[in-house]
């Protein structure tokens, strides 16, 4: 039964998402959590959990085609449980061949795959609770899908299809060959030229973006790629807001986004504040970073990077870096 049946009990539709929400929280967080155990705390959502855990199962079989997948009654706890059979060679989903996992979190997973109609390779991004995924959950999938498809600019990464397979959401969008400037500055602090021509170029896109009436909203340096010849390329449009009709999925007191980077009308939760300005603070804030090699807020939790940025300056980047 899916949380939005509406024949199911208000309350218990908040506990279950609820439930679900903590277990993916602890999950992104490193914790290790066993399903049956859940389980076992939460018998009267059981048939839910069991369901939600199998979609999961499967999604993880797409990513390990060549290892032996797991039996899916051995990891929900149910007695008598098999060695299940499949060929580990290949997994399929709707007309894409999956490669190999690229990313995951909390609540979505993108895979490297084959698009085998038109023979390209393509990113493959799902909700990893497929069915069980919450309405706020599937609208904000879906415009981040329909944001990034209006766009067309080589310094964003293009959609390619958008749609549902055997209940799961999924759309597929260009793979790029090579790595994130997340990846690039972990290595160190990049050259002030060079860190300055990258942000130039992503500051075009969003630019772009702007003029489509488009504000990003999570800019950082994990959400911007670099193709083969170092080429910047704008993705994970998941908290894209379109400025004309706004999808209402965010409103004053929620604070979405990744604290280092946002701006403090953000950190704050108006939401009602954000504006393409908003965008230019974050792309000032990789700028910071890539050439301190630090964002310019960072605490050992969230909430007190979130006051760092309400209440503080950051360092003086010549004083962190003295080629600045």
């Amino acid at each position: 039964m899916s949380p939005s049946d509406p024949h199911l009990p208000e309350s218990r539709e908040e506990r279950l998402e609820q439930v679900l929400a903590e277990y993916l929280n602890a999950v992104e967080s490193g914790q290790a959590v066993e399903p049956a155990d859940l389980i076992a705390r939460h018998p009267d959502l059981a048939d839910d959990l069991r369901s939600f855990f199998r979609n999961r199962l499967e999604i993880d079989r797409l990513a390990q085609p060549l290892r032996h997948p797991a039996d899916a009654a051995t990891l929900l706890g149910q007695p008598g449980a098999g060695s299940a059979s499949a060929d580990p060679m290949v997994r399929y989903f709707g007309d894409y061949e999956v490669l190999s996992e690229i990313a995951r979190g909390g609540m979505g997973v993108v895979y490297k795959a084959r698009q085998r109609n038109l023979n390209r390779i393509v990113a493959l991004k799902m909700i990893l609770a497929g069915h069980l995924a919450n309405d706020s959950d599937v609208k904000r999938f879906y415009a981040e899908a329909e944001a990034a498809a209006a766009l067309d600019h080589p310094g964003i990464v293009p959609i390619f299809e958008i749609g549902q397979h055997e209940g799961q959401h999924y759309f597929s969008m260009a793979f790029i060959e090579g790595e994130s400037l997340a990846r690039r500055v972990a290595e160190g602090p990049i050259p002030p030229r060079e860190a300055a021509e990258l942000v130039r170029k992503v500051s075009e896109a969003v630019d772009y973006a702007h003029q489509k009436g488009i504000i990003h909203r999570d800019l950082k340096p994990g959400n911007v790629l670099l193709d083969q010849t170092g080429q910047p390329r704008v993705t994970d449009f998941g908290l894209a807001k379109q400025l004309a009709a706004d999808s209402g999925l965010t409103g004053t007191g929620q604070i979405l986004g990744t604290p280092s980077y946002m701006p403090p009308e953000q950190a704050a939760g108006k939401m009602d504040a954000v504006s393409p300005a908003s965008d230019v603070y974050s792309l000032g804030a990789i700028l910071y970073c890539l050439i301190t090699g630090r964002p310019p807020f960072q605490a050992a939790s969230p909430l007190e990077t979130l006051q760092q940025v309400l209440s503080q300056e950051p360092a003086p980047s010549r004083q962190l870096n003295a080629q600045v």
